[in-house]
């Protein structure tokens, strides 16, 4: 049975005034925790259902938040999703996941849709393309956090890993195991976040006095498995091949790990393979992967906060620091064993 209550029976059975119900409902104005609860009672006993079209109509914001990802098959952001919609959920929030692939008009498209529905908030991973999107929904009013990787745009409050830091410590162990030739193996998303764990490698190399130009890079040409495994079909075809692959996401090692696997290269014997996100799947692969650990809950949580809390005129910045862990695919070369 639908519900025929209206505002004012909430308003009189609250014993507030109608502006105080308004405040409540848009979210506009402080309220006294004494005050929110008689308006939630009267809500519940009247069975009161706002309707959220007509605010949205008069201008106030929806109850939406938009998690913007570059490839939304990489179960990386599942977690960070969940970070998000436990905050969202506890805030009274929707979720809306928006995948652009990377691709400037499923960006401008996502713009366009994002900012008719007025949504409250939107955390994004950069992309190569993405600062125009994240500009354009700026410009009408939406609360913007990056995820991941700065957008280019420190106006913007940003959740991130110190992804520098984290091609570091892969290199680190790389190199701690007798490695000298190591392809650096990357994809199209997120490229930001990339080129800082690119130059974090660099960074160790520098430190131990090995040529930059040793390091070899090879990305894989699309976000598909099959095009995943192309990428990684081309590593193991380089001349010499490598003994050691670092890979800008888990995704990416899990298809060297199989495409190895298929040509007959052993994991770790004859290619040690290190990962990046310490995904589920890291730890149940064949051969369990070493990888780079981020705190995928705790990155979508913060960014969930910050989203409801920060203004653009104070941009909150916030970092956490990466981990590396030691599994079964990473061992020195056969040439020092």
């Amino acid at each position: 049975m639908t519900s025929t209550a209206t505002i004012r029976d909430v308003a009189s059975r609250a014993g507030v005034s109608l502006g105080t119900i308004s405040n409540y409902l848009n979210d506009n104005k402080p309220i006294a925790e004494a005050t929110r609860k008689r308006i939630e009672d009267a809500i519940s006993e009247l069975g009161f259902v706002p309707n959220s079209a007509v605010r949205v109509m008069r201008g106030a914001r929806s109850h939406v938040v938009a998690f913007i990802v570059p490839d939304g098959a990489n179960p990386f952001f599942t977690e960070v999703a969940r970070g998000i919609e436990d905050v969202a959920i506890r805030t009274g929030h929707v979720v809306v996941s928006c995948n652009t692939l990377g691709e400037r008009a499923r960006e401008e498209h996502y713009a366009k849709a994002l900012t008719e529905m007025r949504v409250r908030a939107a955390i994004a991973v950069p992309s190569g393309t993405s600062d125009e999107l994240l500009r354009t929904l700026r410009r009408s009013g939406v609360q913007v956090v990056t995820l991941g990787g700065a957008s280019g745009d420190a106006a913007f409050s940003s959740v991130s890993v110190d992804d520098r830091l984290g091609g570091s410590i892969a290199m680190d162990h790389a190199l701690d195991l007798g490695h000298r030739d190591i392809v650096y193996f990357g994809g199209p998303a997120a490229e930001p976040q990339i080129r800082d764990r690119v130059q974090g490698c660099r960074d160790s190399l520098k430190r131990r006095r090995i040529k930059v130009s040793s390091l070899r890079r090879v990305d894989a040409p699309g976000h598909s498995p099959a095009l995943r495994s192309l990428g990684a079909a081309q590593v193991l075809a380089l001349s010499p091949r490598p003994t050691a692959v670092i890979c800008a996401n888990d995704l990416l090692a899990l298809a060297m790990e199989s495409e190895a696997i298929r040509h007959g290269v052993r994991v770790p014997e004859d290619l040690t393979i290190i990962g990046y996100d310490d995904i589920d799947s890291a730890v149940a692969a064949p051969v369990p992967l070493t990888t780079v650990n981020q705190p995928q809950y705790e990155l979508g949580r913060r960014a969930a906060e910050i989203a409801f809390a920060a203004t653009d005129a104070h941009p909150v910045h916030e970092w956490f620091s990466p981990a590396l862990r030691v599994r079964e695919s990473s061992a020195a070369p056969a040439s020092q064993r």
